[in-house]
């Protein structure tokens, strides 16, 4: 039987109830979905993870220590996008694929950062708490004013799945379009119809600023004081990728100080957000609680991408969006697929 766990943080209940995911594999004799007992940034045990074939996973901590000695586990596909919890070069020498679902969230999560823009420069929730106050003939002010797009230039700090779908979504507005992502070729933005900068410079010349990166080592604290310092006063921030990509503390300063516009967040550092941070005070921020792009579409689609990834595997078979790619080479791997391939393969 081909054992395919999925973690109790939402992402088993989330599988099991989408016919064309959880419903797939009821009709399917060698395999079995099972719910793992591990909730988001639990750390994960080795003797947990290796009880599956398979693990389809929300956002548990995976380290060298969850996959030491492990045999049995091939491959785990995170639902969503991120993969920062999980040790990548400790799965790669365990031969254990990490793969992701990025499909899955690209528009939603799109959307998701359009929405926050729109809020902002718009100012669409001092406008509605105007309203609820009585304060009806003050919110057509000149100082109530929104922040028109057109001619304006938006700023992408990343350009993958997300924030390549993004920049479709945003074409109609009429803005100048500027990428900052050290491993998209310049032709791709070009003909795109973005341009590639370095990040000082979509800083400096972004009105509207937007992380759609992945937190990696690499990015870890990529917007800073310093970074936050280069954009201009008038300029919104916007962050729906993963907070420690911001240094949070930075950016409340520069926030409380004046030194951008506002700012919206659907991912903060930690989370949740503590009660007592200071960021909850200010007016010029408009928060989130990393939940913006959950829609029914995207559940349907992280499932249904979950689960083909385990069937994938199954039948001996790579996966799509395959993140620790060196992997593949690796003779454990090789092994495990070979025996799915012969059991179960079509």
């Amino acid at each position: 039987m081909f054992t395919i766990g999925a973690t109790d943080d939402s992402v088993y209940d989330r599988i099991a109830m989408e016919p064309s995911a959880g419903g797939k594999l009821k009709g399917m004799p060698d395999a079995q979905l099972l719910k793992c007992p591990s909730k988001e940034r639990q750390l994960m045990t080795a003797e947990t993870l290796d009880q599956y074939d398979a693990l389809l996973a929300g956002g548990p901590r995976i380290t060298a220590d969850t996959v030491a000695g492990t045999e049995r586990i091939a491959v785990v596909a995170r639902y969503g996008a991120g993969y920062d919890q999980i040790d990548l070069d400790a799965c790669t020498e365990a031969g254990i694929i990490i793969c992701t679902t990025p499909f899955g969230v690209r528009r939603s999560m799109a959307v998701a950062a359009l929405t926050h823009i729109l809020c902002l420069t718009t100012r669409l929730i001092e406008k509605s708490r105007m309203l609820h106050a009585g304060q009806w003939l003050e919110a057509p002010s000149t100082a109530n004013a929104g922040f028109g797009l057109t001619g304006r230039t938006l700023g992408l700090v990343g350009f993958g799945s997300i924030g390549s779908d993004l920049h479709g979504l945003m074409m109609p507005f009429g803005m100048r379009h500027l990428v900052y992502d050290p491993y998209v070729d310049e032709a791709r933005l070009e003909e795109a119809g973005a341009e590639k900068v370095d990040l000082p410079t979509l800083l400096r010349e972004a009105d509207v600023v937007v992380v759609v990166c992945a937190l990696t080592e690499e990015t870890r604290h990529l917007i800073g004081a310093k970074e936050l310092g280069m954009m201009k006063s008038t300029a919104y921030f916007v962050n729906i990728a993963r907070g420690g990509i911001v240094d949070q503390g930075a950016l409340t300063q520069v926030l409380a100080a004046g030194g951008i516009r506002a700012a919206g967040l659907d991912a903060l550092d930690p989370e949740p957000i503590d009660p007592a941070d200071p960021l909850l005070k200010l007016d010029n921020v408009l928060l989130t609680p990393h939940a913006m792009g959950l829609t029914d579409e995207m559940m349907r689609l992280c499932s249904e991408l979950c689960v083909r990834a385990a069937l994938r595997v199954m039948g001996g078979e790579i996966p799509d969006s395959v993140i620790n790619k060196a992997v593949l080479d690796n003779p454990k791997l090789r092994a495990k697929l070979d025996g799915f391939r012969q059991r179960y393969g079509g």
